[in-house]
C-alpha cells in the first residue's frame, strides 16, 4: 500500500552543467575509443534505471581516501559549473550540495548522471573522458559534504491521470520550470525536468521525495501536506498526477 507521505511540486534536476573537456586519463593503450566508454555501455537503462531497490541507495564506499580522490577529480572537471563546494551557478549548473538532494539521489543514479550526461544540456557525458574509479570517487566526495542517511523512497509505479496532471503543472509548476518543463531554457530560476533524458533515468521516488521535502537551500520548498513549510497542501493523487504529466509529454 502506498505511504501517505506523499506532496505535489515541481521534481529537481540533477544536470552536472560543466562543458569544460576533461584530460583525467581514460584512454585506450591501444587506440580506439576510450576505454572509459565501454562501462557507460554497461549501466542500466529504461525500466532498470529508474527504480531502486531497497538497499542499494550506497553502493559506492565513500572512504576518507576516496573523497580526498574525487575532491581532485571534481576540481579539475565540474567546479566552473557546479561550484567548488556543490552550491551551484544560477542557470550553467544546479547546487548538488543540498540535504534532501544527496538523500534522495542514489548512488546508481549519479553514476548514471555523470557517466551519461544530459542530452539537450550543457551537462557532458564524462563516461568518455573519466573511468569508473574517478567517478564514483566524485560521488564519494560529493557524500562528504554532508552526513545524510539514505532516503526512503515510495518506488511504486505512477498511477496518475496525465491531464489532470497538466493541468496542475501549469498551475503550481509551470513558474519556475517552464511549460514545458524546460528550466532555464524557458524561465530564470528552475531546472529542467521536462526532458525524456531525465525522466527516462530518474524513478518515481526521487520524484515524490523531492517534491514532498524540496530541494534544500535551493528556491525549491516543499509541496507535501506533511511538511509545516509547504508551499501548497497538496495530496497523494496530485503528486501521481504530475508525474504521469511529465513522463507522459517527456522531449
Amino acid at each position: 500500500m502506498r505511504r501517505t507521505t506523499l506532496g505535489l511540486g515541481c521534481a529537481v534536476l540533477l544536470m552536472f552543467g560543466c562543458a569544460e573537456d576533461a584530460d583525467t586519463g581514460g584512454e585506450d593503450p591501444g587506440g580506439g575509443e576510450p576505454a572509459a566508454a565501454s562501462w557507460v555501455a554497461e549501466l542500466p537503462t529504461g525500466e532498470a534505471a529508474t527504480g531502486v531497490p531497497s538497499g542499494e541507495m550506497r553502493s559506492i564506499e565513500a572512504t576518507p581516501a576516496a573523497a580526498q580522490a574525487g575532491q581532485a577529480v571534481y576540481g579539475a572537471n565540474c567546479v566552473p559549473c557546479h561550484g567548488a563546494e556543490g552550491e551551484g551557478r544560477l542557470g550553467i549548473g544546479p547546487k548538488l550540495n543540498s540535504e534532501t538532494f544527496l538523500a534522495a539521489a542514489s548512488d546508481g543514479y549519479l553514476l548514471r548522471t555523470i557517466g551519461r550526461g544530459r542530452v539537450g544540456t550543457t551537462m557532458p557525458g564524462w563516461g568518455t573522458t573519466l573511468d569508473r574509479g574517478e567517478v564514483e570517487s566524485v560521488i564519494a566526495y560529493m557524500r562528504s559534504w554532508q552526513e545524510v542517511e539514505p532516503a526512503e523512497l515510495d518506488e511504486e509505479p505512477c498511477e496518475g491521470d496525465a491531464e489532470a496532471g497538466a493541468e496542475r503543472f501549469r498551475e503550481i509548476c509551470a513558474a519556475c520550470h517552464g511549460l514545458s518543463g524546460g528550466g532555464y531554457q524557458e524561465t530564470s530560476n528552475g531546472t529542467g525536468i521536462g526532458r525524456s533524458a531525465f525522466l527516462a533515468d530518474v524513478s518515481n521516488g526521487y520524484l515524490r521525495y523531492i517534491v514532498e521535502h524540496g530541494k534544500s537551500n535551493t528556491p525549491m520548498r516543499p509541496f507535501g501536506r506533511p511538511e509545516a513549510t509547504a508551499v501548497a497542501n497538496l495530496t497523494d493523487q496530485d503528486v501521481e498526477n504530475v508525474i504521469a504529466h511529465l513522463r507522459a509529454s517527456a522531449w
